[in-house]
């Protein structure tokens, strides 16, 4: 009020006065509070927008899922196949095992039979066969009942038939042994073959067939 005044009371004593321009308003500046926020430059989607971006985050995590199962299934699958192969081979060694101790068993078993099948042949044999020594005997005893009689050899077959030769000191003693031979049980049939004297001895041959019921081995 006193500025203007002065002015009045210059003006009214013919003072020229200068008229100062009037000061620029400042602009108005944004508070603070204002700035700190921010502009947000994108825009707000659309509700489609908002439908298509949701489908597209639940068709991601449908895949990722599906990746993930599609990889534990690999691997148990994998797993499936290395136990599988390890119980396979583990089957297969067993196997092999067995077989070899069946194969032992079945060698074993053969050697026990070609044992018992040779046993059973001796045994046969043995039981099948005669003793000669006691065929010689037979008719070293037929001799000494006549007395002087010698014999030259006893030629016996697998089937007992014989040749007995021999001399004696006379006919009669021939005769005689020829006598006692016949109707001896361990000769089933005796035949005079040949008979000859020289230097005071008669040779003779028998041909015949013994019966082995007393000869042949039992055991």
């Amino acid at each position: 009020m006193n500025k203007q005044e002065n002015q009045i009371q210059k003006t009214q004593k013919g003072e020229k006065v200068e008229s100062t321009p009037p000061t620029p308003a400042k602009p108005e500046t944004p508070e603070l509070s204002n700035l700190s926020e921010g502009f947000n430059l994108i825009p707000a989607m659309s509700k489609e927008e908002k439908i298509i971006e949701k489908t597209k985050s639940t068709v991601s995590i449908g895949s990722v899922v599906s990746l993930i199962v599609l990889v534990v299934i690999s691997l148990l699958v994998v797993g499936f196949n290395i136990l599988s192969k390890q119980i396979l081979n583990s089957r297969t060694k067993q196997l092999y095992a067995a077989e070899a101790r069946v194969n032992q068993q079945i060698d074993k078993l053969s050697a026990n039979e070609d044992i018992v099948d040779r046993a059973m042949l001796y045994s046969n044999v043995k039981k099948g066969a005669f003793s000669h020594k006691d065929i010689i005997e037979f008719f070293t005893r037929m001799g000494t009942k006549i007395g002087d009689v010698n014999i030259k050899s006893v030629m016996i077959s697998e089937q007992l038939q014989f040749t007995y030769t021999g001399n004696t000191s006379s006919l009669e003693n021939l005769s005689k042994l020829w006598y006692i031979l016949g109707i001896d049980e361990n000769i089933q049939s005796i035949n005079l073959e040949s008979v000859s004297k020289a230097n005071n001895r008669v040779n003779f041959s028998f041909g015949g067939q013994l019966d082995g019921k007393n000869f042949y081995n039992q055991n």
